[in-house]
C-alpha cells in the first residue's frame, strides 16, 4: 500500500478514526533528518510482513499542516506516531533506524 499523504486535519481524523492502526511519519522539507529516515520509512511501507497486517502508513507535512502539528505537541522531526482507534499508542522522535522498525513491528501487532 502507497504512503498516503495527510492533506488536512478533517484527513488526518478521518485516518485515525478507520479502525486500523495508523503510522504517520511527521516532516518537513528543510529536515535534513526527515530526508534520511524517508528511504527506511518508505521501505517498511512496502514491506510485506507489514503492509500484509493492514497497518497504514501516512506522513504529515508539518509545513503544511501547522494546526495538525499543534494538535500532535510535535516539537522535533523526524517524529513518528502511532494511532489505533483514534488515539495516539506510541510516538518515536529522531532518527534511529533500529527504533523505528521496533515502532512498526509493535504497531503491527496491535492489528491483532
Amino acid at each position: 500500500m502507497p504512503i498516503i499523504d495527510i492533506k488536512d486535519r478533517a484527513h488526518f481524523k478521518e485516518l485515525i478514526q478507520s479502525n486500523k492502526v495508523v503510522i504517520i511519519d511527521a516532516w518537513a522539507s528543510w529536515c535534513g533528518p526527515c530526508r534520511m529516515i524517508d528511504p527506511i520509512y518508505e521501505r517498511f511501507s512496502e514491506a510485506e510482513q507489514f503492509t500484509k497486517t493492514g497497518v497504514v502508513f501516512a506522513k504529515l507535512d508539518v509545513d503544511s499542516n501547522e494546526a495538525v502539528a499543534g494538535e500532535l505537541k510535535i516539537r522535533a522531526m523526524p517524529t513518528v506516531l502511532v494511532f489505533r482507534n483514534g488515539n495516539k499508542v506510541d510516538e518515536l522522535t529522531g532518527v534511529n533506524p533500529v527504533n523505528l522498525q521496533e515502532l512498526v513491528v509493535k504497531a503491527t501487532i496491535l492489528v491483532y
